[in-house]
């Protein structure tokens, strides 16, 4: 119980930021990065210059994407900020800006291929950046066909997850994952692929298999990998914190303009997709470069609560607390409930995790107070009441929710054991149809049980609940590792995943960060397996006897006078 209380004052104090802080790399201009401020500066204004006569967008998107960007590094602890501030203004600017500028989308492809292992370098700073740039441009997905069969989808995601997949391959230092691990995320892959594939050709199956490895199977491999020690875990943490810096102001500009930014991207390189703009209370939902606002917001709560944890990585309280206030506005501009409710429920699981009870006590009366407030002021406009879900549009998708539960529960227990096809689904479903033409499967666990069955759904349960019980079980090792910010951040997102996937669909960026969470715990697994064996080594060392050393009279070792 001592150790125990030990470690929670260590995780209320500065001591687990601050030895991060010190085990970074002492200064990233050692490595050529400080000293391309000023040539980064006349960069950023050239192009921008262009932009603000060429392409508004990418003006607006890169410009203020790197102004939120510039206010994480100025709040940064400065061992911290040397070691990404360059890094992450250059990415949060040229990486829009590139899209927009480049004349063809597979330049832009081709680009995004050599992104992160450009800015990267090592192993230790894939994840983090490849974090960073998987949540700034839309997926911009185009199909693969030779001689009129489509072979892939391959977008500007499939690009990234290739390139640091790549670099991970190549580096002998990458995690060494439990099998276990493997076979369970695996599983998971084949159910998807069974799920969207089952009764149709041969070609739309492997299409499917192709899809499912690029979307899910690398984030899941590239965040297992590439993740060695702790300390690249919290710079992990670090850059997803940054991309939520970097696209919240983006999103509250979205909303005061009533302009979807990243609409125009597929506009200008002509990719085929359903854009649809979506309003509450008279306001725009902001999609950002999500381009649709509820997986926006669920990520940007993922990003938030990062930040929050990593609050002694930053200079003072009060600059933390800007940035959280400025993340947290972004947050609240696309209008998710799922993504507040996501968000208080990870606050409270990290302190639950290590038994903060008095902490999470603390925390209650002004959550309570906050939610009274709002509540009362709904009441009285009603703008206010359809912008939180209480009334009009809001409350209709919420009636749409239970319906959709009911007719979705009588067909699976029409056939609970392998379910359906997609097109038997669209086919029994048709009546829970929306005006988009389309059904929305707002409930992941019971799409999962009418594609794949009660197997299929219990293969998807497992694969969430595994990484939950493993991290309660080690958490004290965790905590002793300095890996608490990084456990505590799976653990609440992965729960987070578990409850907002009741209301919303499993697909986009979500399902993938869902994979990539699935490898952080197996590298979280690794790092306690890893401890628990250089312990044993000690452990051995300090028993091993000593007399039949002094009466062999080894050479350093103190001799009998008698012998002598």
């Amino acid at each position: 119980m001592k150790d125990h209380e030990g470690a929670i004052e260590r995780v209320g104090g500065n001591v687990i930021g601050a030895t991060a802080a010190g085990r970074i790399d002492e200064d990233w201009s050692h490595e050529g990065g400080g000293g391309n401020a000023p040539l980064l500066a006349l960069g950023v204004a050239i192009a921008a210059t262009a932009c603000f006569f060429l392409y508004k967008p990418a003006f607006y998107a890169g410009c203020i994407s790197m102004l939120g960007v510039l206010l994480f590094v100025w709040a940064l602890r400065a061992p911290l900020r040397r070691d990404m501030a360059t890094r992450a203004v250059a990415m949060a600017f040229f990486m829009p800006v590139t899209a927009w500028m480049l004349p063809n989308i597979w330049l832009v492809y081709l680009v995004m291929l050599a992104w992160v292992p450009l800015f990267a370098g090592r192993l230790e700073r894939v994840a983090g950046i490849y974090l960073f740039s998987l949540l700034l441009l839309p997926g911009l997905d185009m199909t693969f066909e030779f001689g009129g069969t489509r072979l892939f989808d391959f977008g500007v995601h499939d690009a990234l997850a290739i390139g640091s997949a790549l670099l991970v391959l190549r580096d002998p230092r990458r995690c060494r994952i439990s099998g276990a691990d493997d076979r369970r995320v695996s599983l998971l892959l084949v159910v998807l692929v069974f799920g969207l594939a089952r009764e149709t050709s041969f070609t739309h199956f492997m299409r499917t298999a192709i899809n499912v490895a690029l979307d899910y199977g690398l984030p899941y491999f590239i965040l297992s990998r590439s993740l060695p020690v702790v300390e690249a875990m919290r710079s992990a943490l670090r850059w997803l914190a940054c991309a939520g810096a970097a696209i919240a102001p983006v999103l509250v500009f979205e909303v005061s303009q009533t302009w979807p930014i990243y609409n125009e991207l597929y506009w200008r390189h002509n990719v085929p997709m359903l854009l649809i703009v979506k309003m509450r209370g008279a306001m725009l939902r902001a999609g950002g470069p999500f381009n649709e606002p509820t997986s926006m917001a669920l990520v940007l709560a993922m990003c938030a609560f990062a930040l929050w944890l990593l609050r002694d990585d930053f200079r003072t309280r009060a600059r933390h607390a800007l940035l959280f206030a400025v993340t947290f506005a972004g947050l609240s501009s696309p209008q998710s409930r799922n993504a507040w409710v996501g968000l208080g429920l990870a606050i409270a699981l990290a302190d639950i995790f290590v038994d903060r009870w008095s902490a999470l006590l603390h925390k209650l009366v002004p959550t309570a107070a906050a939610i009274t407030m709002v509540v009362f002021v709904a009441s009285s406009s009603p703008d206010w009441s359809e912008s939180l879900g209480l009334s009009g549009q809001g409350s209709d998708t919420a009636e749409y929710r239970r319906n959709l539960l009911q007719r979705g529960s009588e067909e699976f227990w029409k056939s609970p054991i392998i379910g359906y096809s997609s097109a038997q689904l669209e086919s029994r479903l048709n009546d829970m149809r929306q005006g988009e033409g389309i059904i929305d499967y707002v409930n992941s666990y019971l799409w999962f049980g009418l594609v794949a069955g009660l197997p299929g759904l219990l293969v998807f349960v497992a694969n969430l609940f595994s990484p939950l019980a493993m991290l309660w079980s080690r958490r004290w090792t965790l905590v002793e590792i300095d890996a608490y910010a990084p456990a505590a951040f799976v653990f609440g997102c992965v729960a987070m995943l578990g409850m907002t996937l009741v209301f919303t669909s499993f697909g986009l960026r979500p399902s993938l960060l869902a994979f990539g969470f699935f490898g952080f715990a197996a590298a979280l697994r690794a790092a306690c397996r890893t401890y628990w064996h250089e312990e044993e080594e000690k452990a051995e060392e300090h028993a091993q006897p000593v007399w039949p050393q002094l009466a062999a009279g080894l050479p350093g070792r103190p001799q009998d006078p008698l012998v002598r």
